[in-house]
């Protein structure tokens, strides 16, 4: 039987001490509703990479927006980062919810690394950001819109056919009136002309 026991050793080597963290690949994907008027999730995504030489983890906010950074939704709940070692590369998923389909999306990633030291003692650092944007089409309103839309110019096309048709009628009745005129006025009455 062969036993083996790992035992966690932090030293520090002297030298520049340059930690950094990095956000890669951020992308959004928005997954809509059947409510026309309702909010859908999001998906954020990214890749966590030290890109410096000192371990570090890191507290992670994400949210979401629309144009012009209206209509906010932030992600809640969201684990920090293991502690990664230099060089090290952590992938996150992040669901936000109640995200409203405002057909452009920008998502925005930010980290709060967090260096401890041999010591135990923690040291935020300076947060890194990263956006992404994304589209969130509305289609079910896009939908509604349309049929609305179809229905009031087939509404306008039957109300304009029907005034041409009551248009003609009364041409018509009006042209028939003057023509039986006109013949009462040039048939001689009782034979006198």
């Amino acid at each position: 039987m062969d036993r083996r026991l790992g035992i966690r050793v932090k030293l520090r080597v002297s030298g520049a001490l340059k930690p950094q963290l990095a956000v890669e690949n951020l992308h959004v994907d928005y997954a809509g509703t059947a409510n026309p008027f309702g909010k859908g999730d999001a998906t954020v995504t990214c890749t966590v990479h030290n890109t410096g030489n000192a371990t570090l983890s890191a507290r992670q906010a994400v949210s979401v927006t629309g144009p012009f950074g209206w209509l906010r939704a932030r992600a809640g709940g969201i684990a920090a980062t293991p502690e990664l070692l230099p060089g090290e590369s952590w992938k996150v998923k992040v669901p936000v919810h109640g995200v409203a389909p405002a057909v452009s999306l920008t998502a925005e990633a930010t980290l709060s690394p967090l260096l401890t030291d041999a010591s135990g003692t923690t040291t935020p650092l300076k947060e890194v950001q990263a956006t992404a944007h994304g589209w969130a089409v509305p289609w079910t309103l896009l939908v509604l819109v349309v049929v609305v839309i179809a229905g009031l110019v087939g509404w306008f096309l039957l109300v304009r056919r029907a005034r041409s048709r009551r248009k003609v009628r009364e041409e018509a009745r009006v042209q028939s009136a003057v023509e039986k005129a006109l013949r009462e006025r040039t048939t001689p009455e009782n034979g006198q002309r």
